[in-house]
Formats: C-alpha cells, sequence, structure tokens
C-alpha cells in the first residue's frame, strides 16, 4: 500500500493529467466538427456552443476550472493566478459569445449582438447558479481561513482578489446584464488566457530546482517555458489589436476564423505547458515551498 505521500504525489499526477485529457478532448470534438461540416465554419471555439460541440465544451471548461482551483501553484502569485484562472474557465462555459443579427431568431431588430433568444433562459439560469456556488465557496474559505489561521493573516489576505472578482460579476449580472451578455465572455477568455500566461512566465523567470525527468534539466524546462509564455503572450496582444481595430473600423475582417486560429494556438500552448511543467513535477508533485502547503485554495 503506498504512502501518503506517495498517495498524493499520484493523485497531484492523475489531477494534472485529467487538465490535459479534457484540453485534448476538446480539441478532439472541434476536429470532428470541421470534418462534419467539410471545413472550418466556426469563427471562434468559443462559438462551438451553438455547434454540436457544445457539451463537450461547456463540461471541458467547468472540469479544467474546478482542477485549476484545486492544484497548488508554486508560490503565491502562481497559486493566486491559477484559483482566479479557475473562476474564470466555468464563466467561459457558460455566459457564451454573442452572435450577430444574421443568426436565425438571434437578435431584436436594432441590436448588432447578442445572446440568442433560444438559450436565454439556460445561460441565466447556469450563470446564476455559478454565482451561487462562487458565494458559497467563498464563504467556506472565508471561514476556514479565520478559524485556522485567524484574521490578521495572509491567508485571509489572498482571498480578496477572489472574492473581488465575485462582488464585480456578481454586480454587473443583477445590474448590467446586457452588458455581461455582449462583453462577459471575451473579457473572461481574455483575461483566462492571460493568467495562463502570466503562469508560464513565473516558471520561466523562476524555475524550480529538483529531480527532473524526460533527461532534461532545470534550465531545459525553463528555456521551454520562457518559449510557451513569450507565445502566449504575443498571440494574446496580437489577437487583442486585431479585435480592436476590427471593432473600431480600422480594419476588414476578411478571415473571420483568425479567432479560431488564435484560441486554437493558445489552447495548444496551454497544453503544451502543462505537460511541461507536468513532467518537470513528475517526481515530487507539488514542489517544496508550494503556496498550497501554507495556503487555503481561495
Amino acid at each position: 500500500m503506498p504512502s501518503r505521500s506517495q498517495s498524493a504525489i499520484t493523485t497531484y499526477r492523475a489531477l494534472r493529467m485529467g487538465v490535459v485529457a479534457a484540453a485534448l478532448l476538446l480539441m478532439a470534438s472541434l476536429v470532428l466538427e470541421i470534418v462534419r461540416t467539410c471545413g472550418l465554419q466556426l469563427t471562434s471555439i468559443s462559438a462551438s456552443y451553438y455547434s454540436p460541440v457544445r457539451n463537450v465544451f461547456v463540461g471541458v471548461l467547468v472540469a479544467t476550472g474546478l482542477a485549476l482551483i484545486a492544484i497548488m501553484g508554486r508560490e503565491k502569485s502562481e497559486d493566486g493566478a491559477l484559483n482566479l484562472a479557475g473562476m474564470l474557465a466555468p464563466t467561459i462555459g457558460m455566459l457564451p459569445t454573442t452572435v450577430g443579427p444574421s443568426a436565425p431568431g438571434a437578435c431584436r431588430e436594432g441590436v448588432a449582438k447578442c445572446i440568442p433568444v433560444s438559450v436565454l433562459t439556460d445561460v441565466e439560469n447556469n450563470v446564476s447558479a455559478l454565482l451561487i456556488l462562487g458565494l458559497v465557496g467563498l464563504v467556506g474559505a472565508l471561514v476556514y481561513v479565520v478559524r485556522t489561521y485567524g484574521w490578521g493573516s495572509a491567508q485571509l489576505r489572498r482571498i480578496v482578489l477572489p472574492a473581488l472578482l465575485w462582488l464585480v460579476s456578481s454586480a454587473l449580472w443583477l445590474f448590467a446584464r446586457e452588458l455581461m451578455f455582449v462583453h462577459g465572455h471575451n473579457l473572461a477568455a481574455f483575461c483566462f488566457f492571460l493568467l495562463l500566461a502570466w503562469v508560464a512566465r513565473i516558471n520561466a523567470l523562476d524555475p524550480p530546482d529538483g529531480p527532473t525527468v524526460m533527461g532534461l534539466t532545470p534550465r531545459a524546462y525553463q528555456r521551454g517555458y520562457q518559449l510557451i509564455s513569450t507565445a502566449m503572450i504575443a498571440t494574446i496582444v496580437l489577437t487583442a489589436i486585431y479585435d480592436i481595430a476590427i471593432l473600431l473600423g480600422w480594419l476588414p475582417n476578411p478571415y473571420p476564423q483568425w479567432f479560431f486560429v488564435a484560441e486554437s494556438l493558445l489552447l495548444a500552448l496551454f497544453i503544451a505547458f502543462w505537460m511541461l511543467q507536468t513532467a518537470h513535477f513528475w517526481q515530487d508533485g507539488v514542489p517544496d515551498g508550494a503556496a498550497g502547503a501554507t495556503e487555503t485554495p481561495a
């Protein structure tokens, strides 16, 4: 029977590989949809919400979000970024991207972009339930941290950002729901990938020491983190600039599938980073000095 520490390491490995499996599931479902439609018809991965990929898309984001919150980062900022990304992931799935007026039964007259009436009730139910779960989670974390570490602890301060994210999201949902419908998905997706790029960057700037696998040295892992984080940040920035330029009318949009390509690249880079970090931490599981050793996830 494995020791308790070995059991924890095995669970850690399985949880990390589960994130990779979920991402590969989404990629496989997207490929099957492209084959079914005899070409790339989706303008973005997010648009797969309105295709047969919908159940996989939402399920993968919910599962990934839970895993990112559960997995402890190596240091305070890494664990905090993973927690925030984990909160945003289900939002991306349950609050879909908007469609244009050309979609059948989509928007009322005079509205350029909206969430179709056919799924509006589903979205309102799902996002409301997600916000309720967030409140329960935050209250539970607050009670645990106060009882364990006290009111003046650093652990309590680390709940502030997740609580602020929940508070702002809830206020917008209650008092500016139309604004959430139009911009919520894109903003959540942008912040989600930016947080993941930041996690990769943290590892590039300060790679952990210790035993490695695949015959790679810590320096080799660091170079991999640097390459992946740079590519992710460059893709995010270029996509944001391109999107803003189109919205302002500065550029035409001759190839609307560009966003699908950009999101696919970011997804592939995330998988590459996650597999590289999983291999890096394979021997010891949660690295020494990880935030999880002294910190409660928010």
